[in-house]
């Protein structure tokens, strides 16, 4: 498990990011579907309540229906019924009236002004049928009084069955009229609470409370019990509100109660039922909303942890390469870390990009050279790098000047020279010529590429111009009399080498000119070859090529000498003395630069049968000459880099160390061996030299106990208090800190 509290942090916020919206829509989706629940509970109560109702009211209309078309059948007139034939008739007539209502028991005739009352099963005097039907608390008189009303009324009453029990009954009286509001007799409809408690449970399903029919005096007429707690009496009926769900409390606990109020009869259908199990529905699905929302949460604390490792582990890999390379503090969490870090990159980063700006002449030495050997094929290339250091070589035509130094002065001498000479010609621009210098190492001699701007018939004078007037500005102001050799003028910037090796074989006449001269190779092109049968000048540039391991011109000049000796007419014997001082001047410039040919090679071309195959020969051995002086050429750089470092690794204590004593060491100039310190280190000389310093004392104050000033003096510093402040500046502590932190934490090791 990952011990982090950046991760923590990750952990908790993506928790606070879930859990916010998370419970709000959560009470939101709760609090909408418990309300509409809860709505939704109590209005399919109060549909089956008025279901329950709307069914008694269809049966209390058909008793209405049966006591208008009783009102009206003939054969149950007065008349009809009380005689002896045709009463008979009458009593039938009631049979199938009864049997058109499915809640009747029984049901009776009774017209004013006579003492006989008339049912299905025959007649009776009303104290024969009160007899009969063994009615309860009803007097004779009051049930008279029953027979007489002129609207509809009810009582409830209990009978005597035949199992020794008690069936209670609702006896509902409705008068009967003709046309006019008087009435001449009252049917009288036994209904069995049995009945109506059936109609009830039928339409209320498992409904878990009690219901009740209620009449509107107030008394009930049926009832279906299953909380016996409940008493109805104790309820207030007249203070509900209808067709809504009212809250009540009996028995110190809350109970709902719904009411429908019948426009019929004027009963009343009434529920009450605890409060809890009114709602036992609602409190299940309350519950699964809790579990559900438990769930997402859980589900949702799950992502949060997934999503905030895979947000922190791109962290956690930075800065595990953060701290791989560095010291971290354990107090500081993972993105200050990375913050530092990347602030402290920024910051090296500006010093480098400054550092790079101080040593750009360095970078501009290597891309001048690069030009000079021909190391870039395309333009593209060269354009790139010439933005990158602002050089601003684009012109219209170029060429490739060297000037050697004075033979026969000091090597201190020559340096002091080589880098005045550096240093003149890189400030030196005349008439829309501007020069681009860089030392040549191994030669007493410094090359140039000079830009010139402006049509091909007056750059050859603007040419001329140039080395006229840098002759006399290096007399004048250096005195120094160089020896100047100048390339042909090329129109492309990747053809400059070209010119460099013209002028590299110009320099070869120097022995043949004063001190100070100017040597064009134009003017050896100039000098008769036709003796000779063949261009001297390509065979000049072939050694020159060889020298600096520069195949491309090497092979161009070599198929220019043999194109010219195919097309002239040699006799045999004279195409041959040409041929062998060719061989011997390639043979002699490969054996000068240390390259021995192998021996069948040598055979083969000194044997050859044809001009054909004497080409192929030589450009073969070219080819490889020229590979093996480049790689010469990066093992001596390798070489000369182990040296210098071995001599700064070995000399950095000495008081007088410098950049001129190891150029005079070398036999180089002090800027090269500036620029190829930081080329090979990447820090400068001084840099360089101060950190090995710095180690060195580093070492000391660990291993040993001497004087810290003992030790300072002893790796090459003289001012003991200087180079305490360099020593905090880049350790960050003083040396006797160092000493007693880094001693004691090897002591503990130990």
């Amino acid at each position: 498990m990952i011990k982090s509290k950046l991760f923590i942090n990750y952990i908790v916020s993506y928790l606070i990011v879930f859990f916010v919206p998370f419970v709000i829509m959560s009470s939101i989706i709760y609090l909408n579907s418990v309300s509409n629940l809860k709505e939704e509970i109590e209005q399919s109560n109060l549909a089956k309540l008025e279901q329950v109702a709307a069914i008694t009211n269809e049966r209390m209309s058909e008793l209405e229906s049966i006591s208008n078309r009783i009102a009206h059948d003939p054969r149950l007139t007065p008349y009809m019924i009380h005689h002896p034939y045709y009463g008979l008739e009458a009593v039938a007539e009631l049979k199938k009236y009864k049997a058109n209502s499915s809640i009747l028991e029984e049901l009776l005739i009774f017209y004013h002004q006579s003492n006989t009352i008339y049912s299905s099963e025959g007649s009776f005097s009303l104290p024969a049928f009160l007899n009969k039907y063994q009615f309860y608390y009803i007097e004779l008189n009051d049930f008279d009084e029953l027979l007489h009303t002129n609207i509809p009324n009810n009582v409830l009453f209990e009978k005597q069955n035949n199992y020794g029990s008690k069936d209670k009954f609702v006896a509902y009286f409705t008068p009967i009229t003709l046309d006019s509001n008087s009435t001449y007799g009252s049917v009288l409809y036994l209904i069995k609470e049995k009945s109506l408690n059936e109609l009830i449970e039928n339409v209320m399903g498992d409904f878990k409370g009690n219901a009740y029919i209620v009449s509107g005096n107030n008394e009930i007429l049926a009832s279906t019990i299953k909380d016996k707690t409940i008493n109805i009496n104790e309820v207030k009926l007249d203070k509900s509100e209808f067709r809504k769900i009212n809250t009540i409390e009996l028995n110190n606990e809350d109970y709902s109660l719904a009411a429908v109020e019948s426009t019929i009869s004027q009963w009343k259908f009434v529920t009450i039922m605890e409060t809890d199990q009114f709602f036992e529905r609602l409190a299940n699905t309350r519950l699964l909303i809790i579990l559900l929302c438990i769930g997402v949460f859980i589900l949702g604390g799950v992502l949060a942890v997934i999503l905030a490792r895979r947000q922190y582990h791109p962290i956690r890999s930075l800065f595990n390469s953060v701290s791989r390379n560095k010291t971290v503090n354990a107090t500081i969490n993972e993105l200050e870390t990375i913050k530092r870090t990347v602030t402290s990159v920024f910051e090296d980063h500006e010093k480098l990009s400054e550092t790079v700006y101080k040593h750009q002449s360095f970078a501009r030495d290597q891309f001048i050279t690069k030009i000079l050997k021909g190391d870039f094929n395309k333009e593209e290339e060269i354009t790139n790098y010439n933005n990158t250091l602002h050089l601003d070589i684009a012109g219209d035509y170029y060429a490739s000047l060297i000037l050697s130094l004075e033979s026969g002065r000091s090597s201190s001498k020559k340096l002091i020279e080589k880098e005045t000479i550096y240093e003149l010609v890189n400030s030196f621009r005349l008439d829309d010529v501007k020069a681009f210098g860089v030392d040549l190492l191994y030669v007493d001699a410094v090359a140039l590429i000079i830009k010139m701007d402006g049509d091909l018939a007056t750059v050859t004078q603007k040419r001329q111009n140039f080395v006229k007037r840098l002759r006399t500005e290096s007399k004048e102001k250096l005195r120094v009399k160089p020896i100047i050799s100048a390339g042909s003028i090329v129109d492309h910037i990747t053809l400059i080498n070209r010119s460099y090796i013209e002028a590299l074989a110009a320099l070869e006449y120097k022995y043949y000119y004063a001190q100070g001269s100017c040597i064009y190779f134009e003017e050896i092109e100039k000098e008769p070859t036709a003796s000779l049968g063949y261009p001297k000048e390509e065979l000049l540039k072939i050694v020159q090529s060889i020298k600096h391991g520069d195949t491309q011109v090497a092979q161009e000049s070599l198929t220019t000498i043999f194109d010219t000796m195919k097309h002239k007419e040699l006799s045999p014997s004279f195409l041959r003395a040409i041929s062998f001082e060719i061989i011997n001047t390639v043979i002699k410039t490969i054996t000068e630069v240390g390259i021995t040919p192998k021996h069948g090679q040598l055979e083969s071309v000194f044997d050859f049968q044809s001009i054909e195959g004497l080409y192929n020969e030589l450009y073969s051995i070219i080819d490889l000459a020229c590979d093996q002086v480049n790689s010469s050429k990066k093992s001596h750089n390798d070489q000369l880099r182990n040296n210098i470092i071995t001599y700064l690794d070995e000399h950095y204590h000495l008081y007088d160390l410098s950049l001129e004593k190891i150029a005079l060491e070398f036999q180089l100039s002090a800027s090269y061996v500036s620029r190829f310190i930081k080329e090979q280190t990447g820090y400068n000389f001084k840099q360089y030299v101060q950190n090995l310093r710095i180690e060195k004392v580093k070492e000391e104050l660990i291993a040993t106990d001497a004087p810290i000033k003992n030790i300072v003096v002893d790796v090459g510093y003289k001012d003991v208090a200087n180079f305490t402040r360099k020593f905090k500046g880049i350790v960050g502590m003083t040396p006797g800190k160092y000493r007693q932190l880094y001693s004691k934490q090897i002591s503990e090791e130990m």
